[in-house]
């Protein structure tokens, strides 16, 4: 029997409603940040630091925003009508500035249009698998496969946007979005919830108290508090990464737009190859030791990405870091799962991803200032000396933890 029949055997029709959805945005918004966004700004605007930097910057307030708003709408409503909500807005917005020429302010509408239903879609497709598949063991296999697909996804979503943007202006990529997201609409309208709370807690859900409930539950909880420290001052460096990176490509690197793209999409292919080991790995090897090992391995990687000005090295790099985020992203959704109720998923979830997209607003604010007087190479090497550090340092806690006894830590 082939793995394509065995994977059907093993999941249901909901789970993979759910794939798609997910598959289908991470193409779209990938190949729209890194082509459309970004990618615009450094190369059709000419952009320098500062306007990317800063478009980056909106973009990440409104990813986090994002996702703290939609953890109480989860709670409350449930996570296949926020989906819903999400992408029907994000087909209208993405034809919006498809049609629309290319401008300082519509780059910016449009960060602002992709961070916020950016988060609320992050939000959603983190809680779902625990509103579809009760089953611990299982739902890890779901969150495996989530982000398999999405990588696959992923990977795809440059590819098609660096044909795309070589033939076509930029702005074209935003049609693309728009088609897709479309689709997710349709496949979103019959994946129903097959578990749900009690009706007496969603309706004591409000959106502000919500938000504030979602962060006393995830301090007051400390493997949960232990995933989001950790989560966060790793992610703190990589808001350099969005404000230089595509000044990395053109001025050290010294390769065209497209290559954005294909290097993005290399990312996809090796992150897929970490997650499909997720779905095999038995439940109890899916732990805090596993997140934060990831953790260190995305920061040797990045480290090798940006130490040199030679492509081939920077593929290499490329190729551990995203190796590193195929085990990273289904491990803390399978963590974040395991140690909330679902009727507090929503709220938990949107926090925790609020934290680890709000860490990289600081680096925005002061890497192109640290870019003038490094460089951007330097400022890359930097942050993601930063990210293995704490990796690296979260791997020996825990090992001291544990042998204090301290079960939070395993």
């Amino acid at each position: 029997m082939g793995t394509l029949a065995k994977l059907k055997l093993g999941m249901g029709a909901r789970e993979w409603e759910l794939i798609w959805i997910e598959s289908l945005q991470w193409c779209a918004n990938n190949a729209v940040y890194f082509l459309g966004l970004i990618g615009a700004a450094t190369y059709d605007l000419a952009g320098g630091a500062f306007l990317v930097a800063g478009i980056a910057l909106v973009k990440n307030l409104c990813m986090s925003l994002g996702n703290v708003l939609a953890g109480p709408a989860v709670d409350r409503m449930g996570p296949r009508r926020v989906t819903i909500a999400t992408v029907g807005a994000s087909v209208a917005a993405s034809l919006v500035v498809g049609i629309l020429p290319l401008s300082v302010g519509l780059l910016f509408f449009a960060a602002v249009f992709l961070g916020l239903m950016g988060g609320f879609i992050n939000t959603c497709t983190h809680a779902y698998p625990s509103y579809l598949q009760p089953d611990d063991q299982a739902r890890q296999r779901l969150n495996g496969y989530l982000v398999l697909f999405g990588n696959i996804a992923f990977t795809l979503g440059p590819i098609v946007g660096g044909v795309l943007v070589a033939m076509l202006p930029t702005n074209s990529i935003y049609f693309f979005m728009a088609a897709l997201m479309f689709i997710a609409l349709c496949v979103a309208l019959p994946c129903r919830e097959l578990v749900r709370p009690s009706v007496e807690e969603v309706e004591s859900v409000g959106v502000v108290s919500g938000m504030v409930e979602g962060a006393r539950l995830t301090f007051r909880d400390q493997a949960l508090r232990i995933i989001f420290l950790t989560g966060f001052f790793g992610f703190l460096a990589f808001g350099a990464f969005d404000s230089l990176e595509s000044i990395f490509y053109r001025d050290v690197l010294q390769v065209d737009i497209e290559w954005l793209g294909w290097l993005s999409a290399e990312v996809g292919v090796t992150s897929t190859i970490g997650s499909w080991i997720v779905t095999r790995l038995p439940s109890r090897s899916v732990n805090l030791g596993t997140l934060v090992g990831s953790l260190f391995v995305v920061g040797v990687g990045s480290i090798i990405y940006v130490c040199t000005g030679n492509l081939t090295v920077a593929i290499a790099g490329q190729a551990i870091n995203g190796f590193g985020w195929g085990f990273l992203e289904p491990v803390q959704m399978t963590l974040v799962q395991r140690d909330t109720p679902l009727d507090k998923l929503g709220r938990v979830m949107g926090f925790v991803r609020f934290g680890h997209m709000f860490a990289g607003v600081f680096p925005l604010l002061v890497a192109p200032f640290l870019a003038g007087a490094m460089g951007a190479q330097g400022v890359l090497l930097g942050a993601s000396c930063i990210v293995a550090f704490v990796g690296l340092f979260c791997v020996v806690l825990r090992v001291i933890r544990l042998r204090q006894g301290v079960r939070a830590w395993k």
